[in-house]
């Protein structure tokens, strides 16, 4: 446990969580989980949520809770489809302003130290410079900035606690609790003006299972609605738009595609029917798994044990493989 909540501790803390809009970029490419690959991806999303959730159920402790909560929230705030389904993912590079062509990995996410004094006020800033790690020349480990891209840019990085800074500002944990609240806000208010990173618009079958499975775990672990109704739309979308003849479609983007669904696209889908279930107690969820864990007996599973990835079915495909 107390390896397991030490690692949490320090994703949440560093870079390589959204401070500002919530969610967990990709990877790190440093050690003290600081500057990170700044591609956000659905499946890190999903099983993080679920490990932050069950850290708040193993302690009581709503630090856990907290960010469970800021992953979910921008999932439906920024990887939600209108029609229910969630989207893969969000690339790492931006362009660096609008009109222009130039582009750089992380440019929607950093700061200069004068930009969040410009949005702030020297007040709330010095506040928010501590609290993040905010520096005159920018706070990338050496090392972790090949390229250059960086240069004069922070990675908001958590360096102290709400207890540590009211003693280092003689203010109330209160106080600085909503002071650093209020700064992410309009911090967050004026992000949304830049260029976004392209999005990546499919909704795979495999990885919305993973968060139908995250939201479902959310809505009854936090007591809230909007987490029981994603997941319901998403299991909806895939039943309507991606679930034809008996055959599950392995994507959706403009139409389901052409290439039917892997094991993991049923296994995955699977799980999330069975945790939604467990949440919103309609048999119809469970009825569905059942029709789709028979498809993926007869289509997958390998008479001497396991399952086999693909179908077998493409002949371009000369071996057929068994993920763990």
């Amino acid at each position: 446990l107390r390896v397991s909540l030490f690692t949490l501790e320090k994703m949440a803390a560093g870079g390589i969580h959204d401070h500002i809009g919530g969610g967990i970029h990709r990877y790190s490419v440093d050690k003290f989980w600081h500057v990170p690959h700044y591609e956000k991806m659905l499946y890190d999303q999903a099983q993080l949520t679920v490990s932050y959730l069950e850290a708040h159920q193993v302690t009581g402790d709503r630090r856990w809770s907290d960010v469970a909560r800021r992953i979910c929230d921008y999932v439906l705030r920024d990887l939600t489809d209108r029609e229910g389904g969630f989207y893969s993912a969000e690339d790492a590079d931006s362009l660096l302003e609008h009109g222009k062509t130039d582009h750089a990995e992380g440019a929607f996410y950093v700061w200069t130290k004068g930009e969040i004094e410009k949005v702030l006020g020297e007040d709330a800033a010095k506040i928010f410079h501590r609290y993040y790690g905010v520096e005159d020349d920018g706070n990338s480990p050496p090392g972790s900035d090949p390229h250059g891209e960086l240069k004069g840019k922070n990675t908001l990085i958590q360096r102290l606690t709400t207890l540590q800074a009211s003693k280092l500002f003689s203010k109330t944990e209160e106080e600085i609790a909503k002071s650093l609240a209020d700064s992410r806000a309009k911090l967050l208010e004026v992000r949304a003006q830049r260029p976004r990173p392209h999005l990546d618009d499919k909704i795979i079958a495999s990885w919305n299972g993973l968060m139908i499975s995250a939201f479902a775990r959310a809505a009854q672990v936090l007591d809230e609605p909007k987490y029981l109704e994603a997941a319901q739309r998403s299991a909806r979308f895939i039943r309507e738009k991606m679930w034809k003849g008996g055959q599950l479609a392995r994507s959706y983007r403009q139409g389901p595609s052409a290439v039917p669904g892997f094991a993991d696209d049923y296994a995955s889908l699977i799980q999330g029917l069975l945790d939604l279930y467990e949440a919103d107690f309609d048999v119809n969820w469970l009825v569905w798994a059942v029709q789709l864990q028979a498809k993926m007996d007869a289509v997958f599973a390998d008479p001497a044990g396991g399952y086999f990835s693909t179908s077998g079915a493409d002949p371009t495909i000369l071996v057929r493989l068994k993920e763990d």
